[in-house]
């Protein structure tokens, strides 16, 4: 009995036992760290802008004209139409009115290059709601955009003057008419006036059936340049566009976690990501597609060097945004002067960009280049090509990017300037040997 009874006990104490430890299991709580879920996405490959000053740093100005009674003058200085700028943000605009549908081209093209008008030309158009530099009395901005800003400075026993929004060259076309102090106006006329005098002038040319331009009269001498590129962190950029970056599968140039892949040319320093996930059927509105382009690049500090925006097209959703040089375009055959992207419905779908960035400190002039005259470069291509000047769209001077040719000096790009003429959407170099003579 005696040996029962001690059985028994036992047998009660480890049902005991058990009941508090199977207690305890379902109780326990383990003291994980707590894991940040956005570790992994807060990455910068280079310095963030403020969000509020993105459309003042990527959409400028590539082209400023004078137009007086008699004579079109103009610049492509990059701190002149700063200046500018500066003066036009500084502004209220207010009784914003439509008038594109009560002009024809000719009409608002007499207008904005009548007397004492500056004209502000942007690359392409941008929407009236994206350019934040521009403060407006009435917040309700139309669904518009524009491709130029026209200063009259007409305004003769008037306490307003005028400022037009307009845009001629492609799609649909706007033409919006605003009212500014006079008082505003007239200082600033009074600044600008002292400067039109360092001013090119420039001479209006047909360049074809379709269109006429505005052509530096004079042959101008431009710098070439040198700069060491620093490459950027490809671990960087895959941490910034991959969802998953931790369970991303590289080889060689590739990587790849489905449904997106990205691909480096290390020859070139750039990169390709493509989200194959993404719909890319659905249009979108320009204005949208501004701002997601300027913050999707932002948020991982993707704005390394100075790029502005240079095209548009809503039908692909895509946007480019080109590397700039004493405010003139950089071209280059291997894309590594662009930042290109296109978008679905809700996200990025194809995103192109060069992974360096310009050393400044090593930026060095290497010898003096002089440029004929714009209408010696239309007439070498009437000549050369005669055919073809019917389909140019534009013709600029810009900067040719290569790298340097010296096998241990890899590392530096060469900046050459020359003439660009766009054909069928594609910039192609006009040979300087070609203009020889002319």
């Amino acid at each position: 009995m005696k040996y029962e009874k001690i059985k028994s006990i036992v047998l009660t104490l480890l049902v005991c036992l058990s009941i508090f430890l199977t207690f305890n299991l379902w109780t326990y709580q383990p003291g994980y760290d707590t894991i940040d879920s956005n570790e992994t996405f807060d990455v910068s490959v280079g310095e963030k802008i403020e969000e509020t000053n993105l459309s003042k740093m990527l959409i400028k100005p590539y082209q400023l004209f004078y137009h007086s009674a008699n004579k079109t003058v103009g610049t492509l200085d990059g701190k002149e139409m700063n200046s500018v700028i500066k003066g036009l943000s500084s502004w209220t605009l207010f009784d914003l009115k439509d008038y594109s549908n009560q002009y024809s081209k000719d009409e608002m093209k007499s207008i904005i290059q009548g007397a004492k008008k500056v004209e502000i030309v942007f690359p392409d158009p941008v929407p009236l709601s994206v350019y934040r530099v521009i403060h407006f009395e009435d917040k309700n901005i139309p669904a518009a955009s524009f491709d130029r800003i026209v200063i009259d400075l007409n305004t003769v026993n008037s306490d307003t003057g005028t400022i037009y929004f307009a845009s001629l060259d492609s799609g649909k076309k706007y033409f919006y008419e605003c009212r500014v102090n006079a008082e505003s106006l007239q200082k600033f006329e009074k600044s600008f006036l002292k400067q039109v005098a360092s001013y090119d002038e420039y001479i209006e040319q047909p360049l074809n059936s379709k269109k006429n331009i505005f052509l530096p009269r004079s042959p101008k001498e431009y710098k070439s340049y040198r700069f060491y590129a620093d490459t950027l962190s490809l671990g960087d950029f895959q941490k910034a566009l991959f969802s998953d970056p931790n369970n991303v599968e590289v080889k060689k140039n590739t990587f790849i976690n489905i449904p997106s892949v990205m691909k480096t040319d290390e020859e070139y320093s750039t990169l390709s990501y493509i989200n194959l996930s993404v719909d890319i059927d659905t249009s979108m509105p320009p204005a949208t597609l501004f701002q997601k382009s300027m913050k999707f690049v932002n948020d991982h500090g993707g704005w390394t060097d100075d790029y502005h925006f240079y095209s548009i097209s809503s039908v692909e959703n895509k946007i480019v945004y080109r590397l700039f040089m004493e405010n003139h375009p950089v071209f280059n055959e291997n894309n590594m002067a662009e930042l290109t992207q296109e978008w679905g419905s809700n996200s990025i779908s194809k995103y192109e960009r060069p992974y360096y960035t310009l050393d400044m400190v090593s930026k060095n002039a290497i010898r003096d280049v002089q440029l004929p005259s714009g209408a010696s470069v239309l007439y070498a291509l009437k000549k050369n090509s005669p055919k073809e000047l019917e389909e140019i769209e534009d013709i600029v001077v810009g900067y040719k990017m290569t790298r340097d040719t010296n096998e241990s000096n890899r590392k530096f790009l060469i900046f050459e300037p020359s003439w660009y003429y766009k054909f069928s959407g594609n910039w192609i170099r006009v040979p300087l040997e070609e203009l020889e003579g002319f």
